[in-house]
């Protein structure tokens, strides 16, 4: 690890000077879990580390009439003991509790998690199937960007190295929903996932299934097949979910690597797909109604 300069701003506007006076040597911090990991790694190597953890306009999560905005120093185990957030949004839930161990947890951000752009990331594809927006600020002002658009490739995203991620904002449902998140692991704990899926289930008039994936691809992507397929069928049965499925697993292209084989991962999408329908429909109805 090469020496580097901390700087704690207080304010977004303190944030936004160090990045202008700085430019491409410095990084920005957050909780730190994956940060920490970089540099002593050698991956990266700043001359300057911008420390976010003493900016109080970065923190808490906020319920406002039509969304739910998670801001950029908020941790797993806040969302993981949110109301709300356990109310609208409970696949999000899941992936928070299936990340890691609670200690990283009280470390690790929503925001991090999402900036790291890691294929693996657990809160990446319950974000995508919520069609969630991250909300960036930069000298030229905000702008809000699907998580879909903002994570460009592994590691990488459309964030400015002049911009700093504020959070991420969440519609309400105005309909029932139930969600799912589940992950192939080789461990219970500490793990990054082989693969995983997540489905969630808008319950009104028009019925809507969303199901996106983790750790198959090298940018976010939905089953957009297996949605159309579940959406057009007015009674989703077991012969409609393993069709479903199957159409999920034909939509994924992994790789082979330390973790797991192209072929596993494609075989665990199709199983996990499955079991994430099942589970979003026997979920009890009233689940994360926004009224």
């Amino acid at each position: 690890m090469r020496d580097f300069v901390l700087e704690r701003p207080r304010s977004i506007s303190e944030v936004l000077d160090a990045l202008r006076r700085h430019g491409n040597k410095a990084m920005v911090k957050s909780g730190g879990t994956d940060v920490i990991v970089w540099l002593h790694k050698s991956i990266k190597e700043p001359d300057y580390i911008v420390d976010l953890t003493a900016v109080e306009q970065l923190k808490g999560i906020v319920v406002n009439e039509d969304n739910v905005e998670v801001k950029a120093l908020v941790t797993l185990n806040e969302v993981i003991g949110d109301d709300s957030l356990n109310r609208y949004f409970p696949a999000l839930v899941q992936a928070c509790k299936a990340h890691s161990d609670p200690l990283i947890r009280n470390r690790a951000t929503v925001v991090g998690n999402v900036c790291a752009a890691v294929p693996s990331g657990d809160m990446i594809a319950p974000l995508v199937c919520y069609d969630a927006r991250v909300e960036i600020t930069g000298p030229n002002g905000s702008r809000k960007v699907p998580v879909s658009e903002f994570i460009t490739g592994p590691k990488r995203t459309s964030l400015g190295t002049d911009e700093i991620v504020t959070g991420i904002r969440i519609v309400l449902p105005v309909v029932e929903t139930s969600g799912c998140y589940l992950k192939a692991i080789r461990r219970e704990a500490l793990d990054i996932a082989q693969a995983a899926v997540c489905c969630t289930l808008f319950k009104g008039d028009n019925r809507e299934f969303r199901i996106a994936f983790c750790a198959v691809s090298a940018r976010p992507l939905r089953a957009t097949e297996a949605e159309k397929l579940l959406n057009s069928c007015s009674n989703v049965d077991d012969e409609v979910i393993d069709q479903a499925a199957e159409l999920a697993a034909d939509a994924v292209d992994p790789i082979t690597d330390v973790r797991a084989s192209r072929e596993y991962r494609v075989e665990m999408i199709a199983e996990l797909t499955r079991r994430a329908i099942s589970r979003c429909l026997e979920r009890p109805a009233g689940e994360g109604v926004h009224k």
